[in-house]
């Protein structure tokens, strides 16, 4: 609300209550002293002509005296002696003032107007702002997506038709991952490594490839992260790549050797530690279900700190992975939602860890055409063995529409979620997507 709205309310509010009070202010003489003043007046004017026929000789002085008593005698009976003298001394009598009503009114009048104005037209003037941002934030950003699309599409052009050095083609590989073209950007990296093999760059399109193969590393991917590690052995994301590669490729033992050595790491960031306790708990499961010997969680971490977690978590995953975990979801959009996006859009339906790594633990893909719809999220989707619901228990179920197809929440994209407490003992949940991606 600017200033200029506050500044014109303010004025007819003032004008208002002037043309309300100034009459209860106003000096006014009253009905009846008008009416005595009147008879006075005729007074004088009989007064004058009698004066006057006394001379230029129409009357005697004897005649003049009579008719002048008798003029005084009509007047006596109008006006009273005190109202005589009153007028004849120029002093009008006065209506009382009310200075009480009008200082009720100036007061009254503009606390009522401010305060039907804050319950009423307020919440109106907040509520049609908010939607009218809501209305402009949307093409724009969508506007922004399409510019980067366009953008990425023209260097691409160019790249294919000109060629280009390693930094065009990794700006391209990035380019194509932001806007969720995995696949183009696994090859646009492929381009910036196939000029100068660089372990950042590996890593990079190995993380492009997991990602179009629902996070998942392929051979090919997997060999580009074991390749980045020979090139920079202490590089924490081919660290963290080799192994979760090597434990979807199911060597645990090699899973737990790359990754007990991000214990230093572990301990300064705390999300770290849980996400990579977890693996190594997982990884010492399947080793200690085929007989093998392991050492516990802290031995090969070297630490005791978060000592419990570990225990919950291997509680947890042994109690759980029994009775397994499924979720009906029932999902749905907002109609105003909806019509800001086309049938062919995309909508992911995924559980995460309430308290955890941020990786789904279920997924599934459809297209808003689908909704509304009910699926089911259980242990059978995970994308990694060991990383199901059953590991956790308690989830975040979400669902999100997105115009770009990407895996990784964007600007623009719309989700709701809703969370549950339990995965093994729950019923029906109900998903709207109503809620803007910022």
């Amino acid at each position: 609300m600017n200033i200029v709205f506050w500044i014109a309310l303010l004025v007819m509010l003032l004008f208002a209550v002037v043309i309300l009070i100034y009459p209860l202010l106003r000096v006014r003489r009253s009905a009846a002293i008008a009416y005595k003043d009147s008879n006075l007046g005729l007074y004088d004017d009989k007064l004058k002509e009698l004066e006057a026929d006394l001379g230029e000789g129409r009357i005697d002085h004897e005649q003049y005296q009579v008719a002048r008593q008798e003029i005084d005698r009509e007047l006596l009976n109008d006006v009273p002696a005190d109202s005589r003298a009153s007028a004849s001394s120029g002093c009008a009598a006065q209506v009382r003032r009310q200075p009480g009503l009008a200082l009720l009114i100036s007061v009254f009048i503009p606390m009522l107007a401010f305060l039907v104005y804050m319950k009423l037209g307020m919440h109106t003037s907040v509520d049609g702002r908010h939607a009218q941002m809501q209305a402009q934030a949307q093409p724009q950003q969508q506007q922004a997506i399409g510019s980067i699309e366009e953008m990425t599409r023209t260097l691409a052009a160019r790249l294919q038709a000109q060629g280009g050095n390693q930094e065009e083609w990794t700006m391209l590989g990035r380019a194509y991952k932001h806007i969720g073209q995995y696949v183009l950007a696994a090859e646009a990296f492929a381009q910036a490594v196939e000029l100068k093999p660089n372990a950042q760059l590996m890593l990079e399109q190995s993380e492009a490839i997991a990602l179009g193969n629902n996070q998942r590393f392929t051979a090919e991917g997997r060999d580009l992260v074991m390749r980045a590690l020979e090139m920079d052995p202490d590089n924490v994301n081919a660290l963290w790549f080799a192994g979760v590669a090597e434990f979807q490729a199911g060597n645990y033992r090699t899973s737990i050797d790359h990754l007990s050595r991000l214990a230093d790491q572990a301990k300064q960031d705390q999300e770290i530690n849980r996400s990579l306790r977890m693996y190594i708990e997982q990884a010492r499961n399947q080793l200690i279900a085929a007989g093998e010997s392991v050492p516990t969680t802290n031995e090969i971490l070297g630490t005791t700190v978060v000592a419990s977690n570990a225990a919950n978590t291997s509680t947890s995953t042994s109690t759980s992975t029994s009775s397994g975990a499924s979720v009906q979801v029932k999902v749905d959009i907002k109609g105003d939602v909806r019509s800001r996006f086309s049938d062919s859009d995309t909508v992911f339906i995924y559980a995460k860890a309430a308290a955890g790594p941020k990786m789904p633990l279920a997924v599934q893909r459809l297209t808003l055409a689908q909704l509304p719809t009910t699926v089911t999220l259980d242990d059978s989707m995970a994308m990694m063995e060991g990383m199901n619901m059953s590991s956790f228990g308690s989830v975040i179920v979400s669902a999100r529409v997105t115009t770009t197809g990407s895996a990784i929440a964007k600007a623009g994209d719309y989700i709701g979620e809703f969370k549950v407490e339990d995965v093994t003992q729950t019923e029906l949940v109900e998903v709207q997507i109503n809620t803007l991606v910022q």
